[in-house]
Order: C-alpha cells, then structure tokens, then sequence
C-alpha cells in the first residue's frame, strides 16, 4: 500500500513541486530504500508493482515530477529539477539509499547522485540506470563524477538505448560498473519485472553480505496514513 508524502513545508503542494509516494511495510523495517526516477513513460504504477517483489528488504520512494517531465516534455532546466529532486528527499536518509532512474529519470538521477555525493553524508550505495545512454554518449564528460556503483540496465533491441551507448555509464564512476541485459525492447520493466527485481536485490545485497531479511516471511503492507519524512539519522 501506498503513502503519499507532502512537501517538507506546510500548506497545499504547488503545481511546481516534486511529490514523493513512499511504500512501504509498517510492520517490518526495510533494510534499503530505493528513490525511483520514472521517465513520463514509464509512470509510477511500475515500481509500485515492483515494490510487491522488493518489500520488506527494500522500500521504495517513488518521485513524481511537476507537469510537464520525462521523456516527451524534458522540462527547460533539468538541473533545476534535479535541485527540486535533492530538497524532497534529503530528510530520507535513515537508511541506506539506492536511486533508480529509467530513460529521462536515468540522467535525473545521474545528477541527484552527484548532489548526494557532494553535500550529504548519504550518498548512494548504488544508481540503477535503466533504458538511457550513458552522458558521455551524448556530449563531452570530463572525469568520472561518482564513486558509487552504477548498474546500468537495456533491454537487448530497445532501440532508444543502444548497448554501446548504454555502456558508456561506465565513464560516470570511478567504482564498480555492471551492464545487465535483459531480452526484449524498451518495456522489460513490465514484461520482465521480475528479472529487473531479482538484479536489483542482489546488487544492494551484495554490498552488504548476507540480508537480515531473507529469512523472514513476506507480510502484505498495511494502509499507511499521510506522513512527511523520517528523522535524519540522529535526530
């Protein structure tokens, strides 16, 4: 079940906000949360279907752009929105992050993980990058900005994401760099949803070792009420 979170501040969101849709399972905490990116495209509704999969391990936070964004309408100022993007999610840091980005949501958290690296001390375990080429493929890229692992992730005849350019995600860090490929063309988030599940959970997994969660049975989330976001840690 879904809890749709307001704005840190008070008063009615604005049209040019960023709302956040937490799900997550108030019985058992997570042990990672994953702050998903969707491309217009590819709306909300997919990672809501994935978190069925990825509960109690991982609890997604799931971004939803002011109109217009994503793939057909970019929006003027990406960077802005990426600022946008930070100030919304910089009170969730009580666990260790995870971001997913898929087409336009990719580079949007391409540059979120940037900000994170920079200012906080919560920088991402991981970027999941899904069907997007990499920023070198499209433009000039200096040294690599991250120090994250980023999984980059295509579909094999996804025409809008060419393996060779998707592969140059691997100029964006200086750590660790995976290219996973699923069958198909651009909607294995749907038609091979649990494939993209499975690579996910074991990436975040693999960084800790053995998962406190594995062994603990799966319950059904519970409605949750509305809510604004967890204390930082120490709070």
């Amino acid at each position: 079940m879904t809890c749709e979170c307001p704005p840190h501040s008070a008063g009615e969101t604005a049209p040019d906000d960023i709302g956040l849709i937490q799900v997550r399972q108030p019985s058992v905490r997570s042990s990672y949360r994953m702050i998903c990116l969707p491309s217009r495209r590819n709306s909300a509704s997919d990672y809501l279907a994935m978190s069925d999969l990825l509960l109690p391990t991982v609890e997604l936070l799931v971004v939803r752009y002011p109109e217009p964004a994503g793939d057909e309408h970019p929006p003027a100022d990406p960077a802005e929105l990426v600022d946008k993007i930070f100030r919304a999610v910089e009170g969730w840091s009580d666990l260790p992050l995870a971001l997913f980005g898929h087409g336009f949501g990719a580079d949007l958290a391409h540059g979120l993980a940037q900000r994170l690296e920079r200012e906080t001390d919560a920088g991402p375990l991981t970027l999941f990058v899904s069907g997007r080429t990499g920023p070198c493929h499209r433009g000039p890229l200096g040294p690599p900005s991250l120090g994250c692992r980023v999984v980059a992730i295509a579909g094999r005849h996804d025409p809008c994401a060419p393996l060779p350019g998707v592969r140059d995600w691997r100029r964006a860090t200086s750590g660790r760099f995976d290219l996973e490929v699923l069958p198909g063309g651009r909607d294995y988030l749907c038609s091979h949803r649990r494939e993209v599940v499975n690579l996910v959970h074991d990436q975040l997994i693999s960084l800790h070792g053995t998962d406190p969660d594995l062994d603990r049975p799966r319950q059904a989330p519970t409605d949750l009420r509305r809510t604004g976001p967890p204390p930082k840690r120490g709070a």
